[in-house]
C-alpha cells in the first residue's frame, strides 16, 4: 500500500523468515518510503491459518494506509478462507490500542512476547476493498 492506494499482492512459495533481530535491523537502518506500507504473510502448508511475519512502515506512514494494508489482508484471509491470522508483535512502535481498534485481540498470555489473534470464526469483516484499488473502468474491472 502506499498513498492509500494498494500496488500490488505477491504470493510467494516459501515464507521469508523473519526474526526480532530482523525487526530491529529495518526499524533501526532500512530507510521506509513516505506513506507506504508492506506486510509480509504466509499461510502454513494444510493449514487455514495465515501468519503476519511482517510490517514494514516508516513514520511517515499514514493511519489510513496501515488500516487499507490491514483490511486487504482480511480479504486475502477471506479467499483463502482462513480462520484466523497470527502475529507476534515486537516492536512497541504498534500499540495495543491500535490492534484492538484493527480487530485483534491478546493471544498466548503465558508466553513471552505480544502474541496477537484476528479471528474469523463467525464470518469476516464487511470492508470495501474497492476503494483501495485503483480507478475503475466501466466494467468494473481494476486498473492502476
Amino acid at each position: 500500500m502506499a498513498g492509500g492506494k494498494l500496488l500490488d499482492i505477491r504470493c510467494g512459495i516459501v515464507a521469508r523468515r523473519t526474526s526480532v533481530a530482523r525487526v530491529w535491523l529495518e526499524s533501526r537502518f532500512r530507510s521506509q518510503r513516505t506513506d507506504h506500507c508492506v506486510l509480509h504473510y504466509h499461510s502454513p502448508l494444510l493449514s487455514r491459518y495465515l501468519t503476519l511475519d511482517l510490517i514494514l512502515a516508516g513514520p511517515q506512514t499514514h493511519l489510513s494506509t496501515i488500516r487499507g494494508a490491514c483490511e486487504i489482508l482480511d480479504e486475502v484471509a477471506r479467499l483463502r478462507g482462513a480462520v484466523a491470522i497470527f502475529a507476534h508483535v515486537s516492536t512497541t512502535g504498534i500499540t495495543d490500542r491500535l490492534l484492538r481498534r484493527l480487530g485483534w485481540q491478546r493471544h498466548l498470555m503465558g508466553e513471552p512476547g505480544r502474541h496477537w489473534i484476528k479471528r474469523f470464526y463467525d464470518g469476516y469483516p464487511d470492508h470495501d476493498v474497492h476503494r483501495y484499488f485503483g480507478h475503475q473502468t466501466t466494467d468494473g474491472a481494476c486498473c492502476s
